[in-house]
């Protein structure tokens, strides 16, 4: 079992590995952050198959790019598909880095955060690391995209009539593999709220953005209606150290 990786709930040798990622691509959000980095100095979050941290080091040969993931897994995948960048991957905990004090241009976390028990920890210490006006970039599911608020709707009124008929009203959870710790969504971030969090950790707004459609008539419906997109995108500045927890 030692060769095998675990993804998606699987474990896998590395032949299936290269096999299930190899037609990835950066989706849409993902393709408008990278647009977005500043700096010199760039770590990608959470950074999974290291795939953006590749397509970021070809776009920007001279930045410094890297990518960091507390999931042993992760790591060795990304290890795995980017051989030519396998030093660039580290194992780490975003809640303790190994990075020095204001020593980064530019953080990327990019679907991370909805995953934390303590985001407001993990955004500390990424205040902690980046230099001051360094840039932080966040993207999260948006909570009210057409698809969540569709999906939510169907559900309850599903319930509601369960009510009627005298049946048991009955909840899900968003625990997508039980054997993959990180993958389950315990938070979902509007804008506004996760804002204030990045705003009383020392940051300012800088700009946001809304991941558009994924085809034809949804690209043209979210060019009426952006913020019914299913990611949101938010780009902030560090302005002031993060205060001391009050915890």
């Amino acid at each position: 079992m030692n060769d095998r990786i675990l993804v998606d709930g699987e474990y896998r040798t590395p032949d299936e590995c290269r096999a299930f990622f190899a037609r990835q691509r950066l989706d849409d959000h993902q393709q408008r952050v990278l647009a977005l980095i500043e700096g010199d100095v760039v770590v990608d979050v959470g950074c999974y198959t290291g795939f953006f941290v590749a397509e970021a080091t070809r776009r920007y040969p001279g930045k410094t790019i890297s990518g960091i993931d507390y999931f042993d897994d992760n790591i060795r995948l990304a290890r795995l598909l980017e051989p030519d960048l396998a030093a660039r991957f580290q194992r780490m905990s975003v809640y303790r880095t190994e990075f020095a004090d204001d020593s980064i241009d530019c953080i990327t976390m990019m679907d991370v955060i909805e995953h934390l028990e303590g985001c407001a920890a993990a955004v500390k210490e990424l205040n902690r690391v980046i230099k001051p006006g360094g840039h932080l970039i966040v993207t999260t599911p948006n909570p009210f995209s057409w698809h969540q608020m569709m999906l939510f709707f169907a559900f309850e009124m599903r319930n509601s009539l369960y009510a009627l008929f005298g049946r048991r009203r009955r909840m899900v959870t968003q625990i997508y593999f039980a054997n993959v710790e990180w993958n389950r969504h315990i938070y979902a971030w509007t804008p506004d709220t996760l804002l204030t969090l990045l705003v009383v950790n020392g940051f300012e707004y800088v700009e946001h953005h809304y991941q558009r459609g994924r085809n034809l008539m949804e690209r043209a419906f979210l060019a009426l209606f952006p913020f019914l997109g299913l990611t949101q995108i938010l780009k902030v500045r560090k302005v002031a150290p993060a205060p001391a927890s009050f915890i």
